[in-house]
C-alpha cells in the first residue's frame, strides 16, 4: 500500500500550473525591478533553475518582506528537487501572502519529503482534494481520508481508509459493493475478509481470506479464522508460517495444537508467547 501511495505522487506535478503561477508572481513584482525579473523569468523558462535561484536569493536578501520573491525562490528550488529548501522559502512566502498555487506546491513537496501531516494545512487551503485525501491517508487520519475519497467517488480507497480506521461498520457495505469487481485481488480479499471476520464471524470471512492466502498477512488472518471456526487442523500450517511476522499468533496456534492432541507443542507455543511478552517489557 505504501508503494501504491507513493506512486500516485507522480500525477501531482506542477506542470503548466507552475509556470502560470510563476508568471503571475513575476508580473506583480516586475513594476519594481523589471530587468532582473525578466532575467530570472527567462532562466526559469529555459530550465536554468540554479541561475534563477541565485537571482531570487539576491532579491530575497534585499527585499525580505516581498512574498513574491520568496515564492519564486521556492519554485526554483522545487524545480531542482531540493524540497527541504523549497518548503522553507514557500512557507515564508505564504506567511507574507496567501496563494493557493504556492500552497499546492508546498503540500506536494511535504508529501515528497514523506511529511504528509505537514502537507495537510497548505493543501487544505486549495481545491486539490485528491492530494489532500492522500495526505490524510498517509498521516493516518483515516476518517478524513475516507470522507474525501467518497466525495471523489474513489470507493476502493474509501473502503480501505475506513478499514484502516477500524470502522468496520463503515467499511463493510463499501467492500460489498466492490466485491465482484475486485474478487480476484488478494489484497482486496484480505481487507474484506478481515472486515467480515470482525463483523460477521469466521464462516463469512473464510471464503475471502482463502483468496488472500498468497499474502503473508492474508495467511495469518486465515489461520485465525480457521481457529475461530473450529477448523484447527487447517489452521495450524497457516499459523506456523505466520508467527514470525506476528508473535501474537502463538496463542491461537497453541489452541489449535491442543485441540488436535498435540499438547507438548501447545505448551511450547504458549511458553514462547509468554517469553516474548516478557521481553517487550
Amino acid at each position: 500500500m505504501a508503494g501504491e501511495y507513493r506512486s500516485r505522487l507522480r500525477f501531482f506535478s506542477v506542470g503548466q500550473t507552475f509556470f502560470a503561477l510563476f508568471v503571475a508572481v513575476a508580473i506583480i513584482t516586475a513594476q519594481d525591478i523589471s530587468d532582473i525579473s525578466v532575467q530570472a523569468s527567462q532562466a526559469m523558462r529555459e530550465g536554468r533553475f540554479e541561475e534563477a535561484e541565485r537571482i531570487y536569493r539576491q532579491l530575497v536578501k534585499q527585499y525580505p518582506k516581498n512574498a513574491g520573491w520568496h515564492g519564486n525562490l521556492g519554485l526554483a528550488l522545487h524545480s531542482q528537487n531540493r524540497f527541504w529548501d523549497a518548503v522553507e522559502a514557500l512557507e515564508k512566502s505564504l506567511q507574507l501572502r496567501r496563494s493557493p498555487g504556492l500552497s499546492v506546491v508546498l503540500g506536494i513537496d511535504y508529501l515528497k519529503l514523506n511529511e504528509p501531516c505537514k502537507a495537510i494545512a497548505p493543501l487544505g487551503r486549495t481545491d486539490r482534494i485528491e492530494v489532500l485525501a492522500d495526505a490524510y491517508y498517509a498521516c493516518k487520519r483515516y476518517p478524513e481520508a475516507a470522507h474525501l475519497y467518497s466525495k471523489l467517488g474513489k470507493r476502493r480507497m474509501a473502503a480501505r481508509a475506513w478499514w484502516q480506521a477500524r470502522d468496520y461498520a463503515q467499511a463493510q457495505p463499501m467492500y460489498e459493493t466492490l466485491a465482484e469487481q475486485h474478487r480476484d485481488e488478494p489484497e482486496f480479499a484480505w481487507e474484506y475478509g478481515d472486515t467480515l471476520l470482525r463483523t460477521e464471524g469466521a464462516e463469512a470471512a473464510i471464503v475471502w481470506l482463502e483468496r488472500s492466502a498468497t499474502l503473508p498477512q492474508g495467511r495469518a488472518s486465515l489461520g485465525r479464522a480457521y481457529v475461530e471456526a473450529g477448523r484447527f487442523a487447517e489452521a495450524i500450517p497457516h499459523l506456523e508460517a505466520s508467527v514470525k511476522i506476528d508473535p501474537d499468533l502463538l496463542v491461537p496456534l497453541s489452541r489449535a495444537y491442543k485441540a488436535t492432541g498435540r499438547s507438548t507443542e501447545a505448551d511450547r507455543a504458549l511458553q514462547e508467547y509468554r517469553k516474548r511478552q516478557s521481553g517487550r517489557h
